[in-house]
């Protein structure tokens, strides 16, 4: 009996000098304050966090549900990387050639600015109502931020590096690959991260506009037939595969560039 209190004594002081009693004691008042007013003042078939954990396990051993889910992580995955690749290439070629960079920059940074969302119907009008559209957003999603963060990054190397590759004889691609991109990869994990962000949101938009089987239509659908409950586990499906991402890149940047340290 000692020892299971000394075990709880000491749960509850890793739970305080943790932080996170706080976020977690906000995070139920929230939930207690929507499930309250949702029962007492919104209809029934709007959903509640009760309804939401009721429906999750016949929506989750649906069949539909993981279909919809390969279907959109497995484009995002893709897209994202080959967005990243192309992004990679053509950033440090910006950050290093003077002529690539005046003729690129003005072009890649005008459509990083825009809102991706806008090209969605040109897009689909491009390729046609097909997960080939999804697949080109999501690259574009991914290109633009890595392409712009590589380039800066590898355009703010500092002249001691290079002083010294050019002391032992560093050829052109060695500048670029051994001490440029290295130099740059803390910018890259960060366009990477950015592009994973927005490719998300823009092929769930892909899906809505095109029809296209996915998460996006399957939450579209679920909400056209009031079936809210099982439209927000796709949601929370979506917040959970957002957040691992984004642990994942920040576990890559210490794991990638350990030198490296936020301000």
């Amino acid at each position: 009996m000692a020892i299971y209190g000394s075990w709880i004594k000491d749960w509850r002081q890793h739970l305080f000098e943790s932080g996170l009693v706080w976020p977690v004691l906000a995070g139920v008042v929230l939930l207690g304050i929507w499930e309250i007013y949702v029962r007492t003042q919104l209809p029934d078939f709007v959903a509640t966090p009760t309804g939401i954990l009721m429906a999750l396990p016949s929506t989750i051993s649906d069949y539909s549900f993981w279909s919809a889910a390969l279907a959109t992580f497995g484009a995002i995955v893709e897209g994202v990387a080959i967005g990243t690749v192309a992004g990679i290439l053509v950033g440090v070629a910006m950050g290093r050639v003077p002529e690539i960079n005046w003729f690129l920059s003005t072009y890649i940074r005008a459509l990083y600015a825009l809102p991706l969302i806008a090209l969605v119907p040109i897009v689909i009008l491009w390729v046609g109502y097909q997960p080939a559209a999804r697949l080109t957003i999501v690259v574009i999603s991914a290109f633009l931020p890595v392409a712009v963060t590589t380039a800066d990054g590898t355009r703010a190397i500092s002249n001691e590096y290079l002083d010294v590759g050019r002391i032992f004889g560093a050829k052109t691609y060695h500048v670029w690959f051994g001490i440029a991109l290295p130099t740059a990869l803390p910018h890259i994990v960060a366009g990477i991260e950015l592009g994973f962000a927005r490719g998300i949101t823009n092929a769930i938009a892909v899906e809505v506009l095109a029809s296209i089987n996915g998460m996006g239509m399957t939450v579209f659908e679920k909400s056209a037939q009031l079936n809210e409950n099982a439209s927000l586990v796709f949601v929370l499906a979506l917040a959970i595969f957002a957040v691992s991402i984004r642990s994942l890149m920040i576990r890559s940047r210490q794991w990638l560039a350990p030198w490296y340290r936020d301000r």
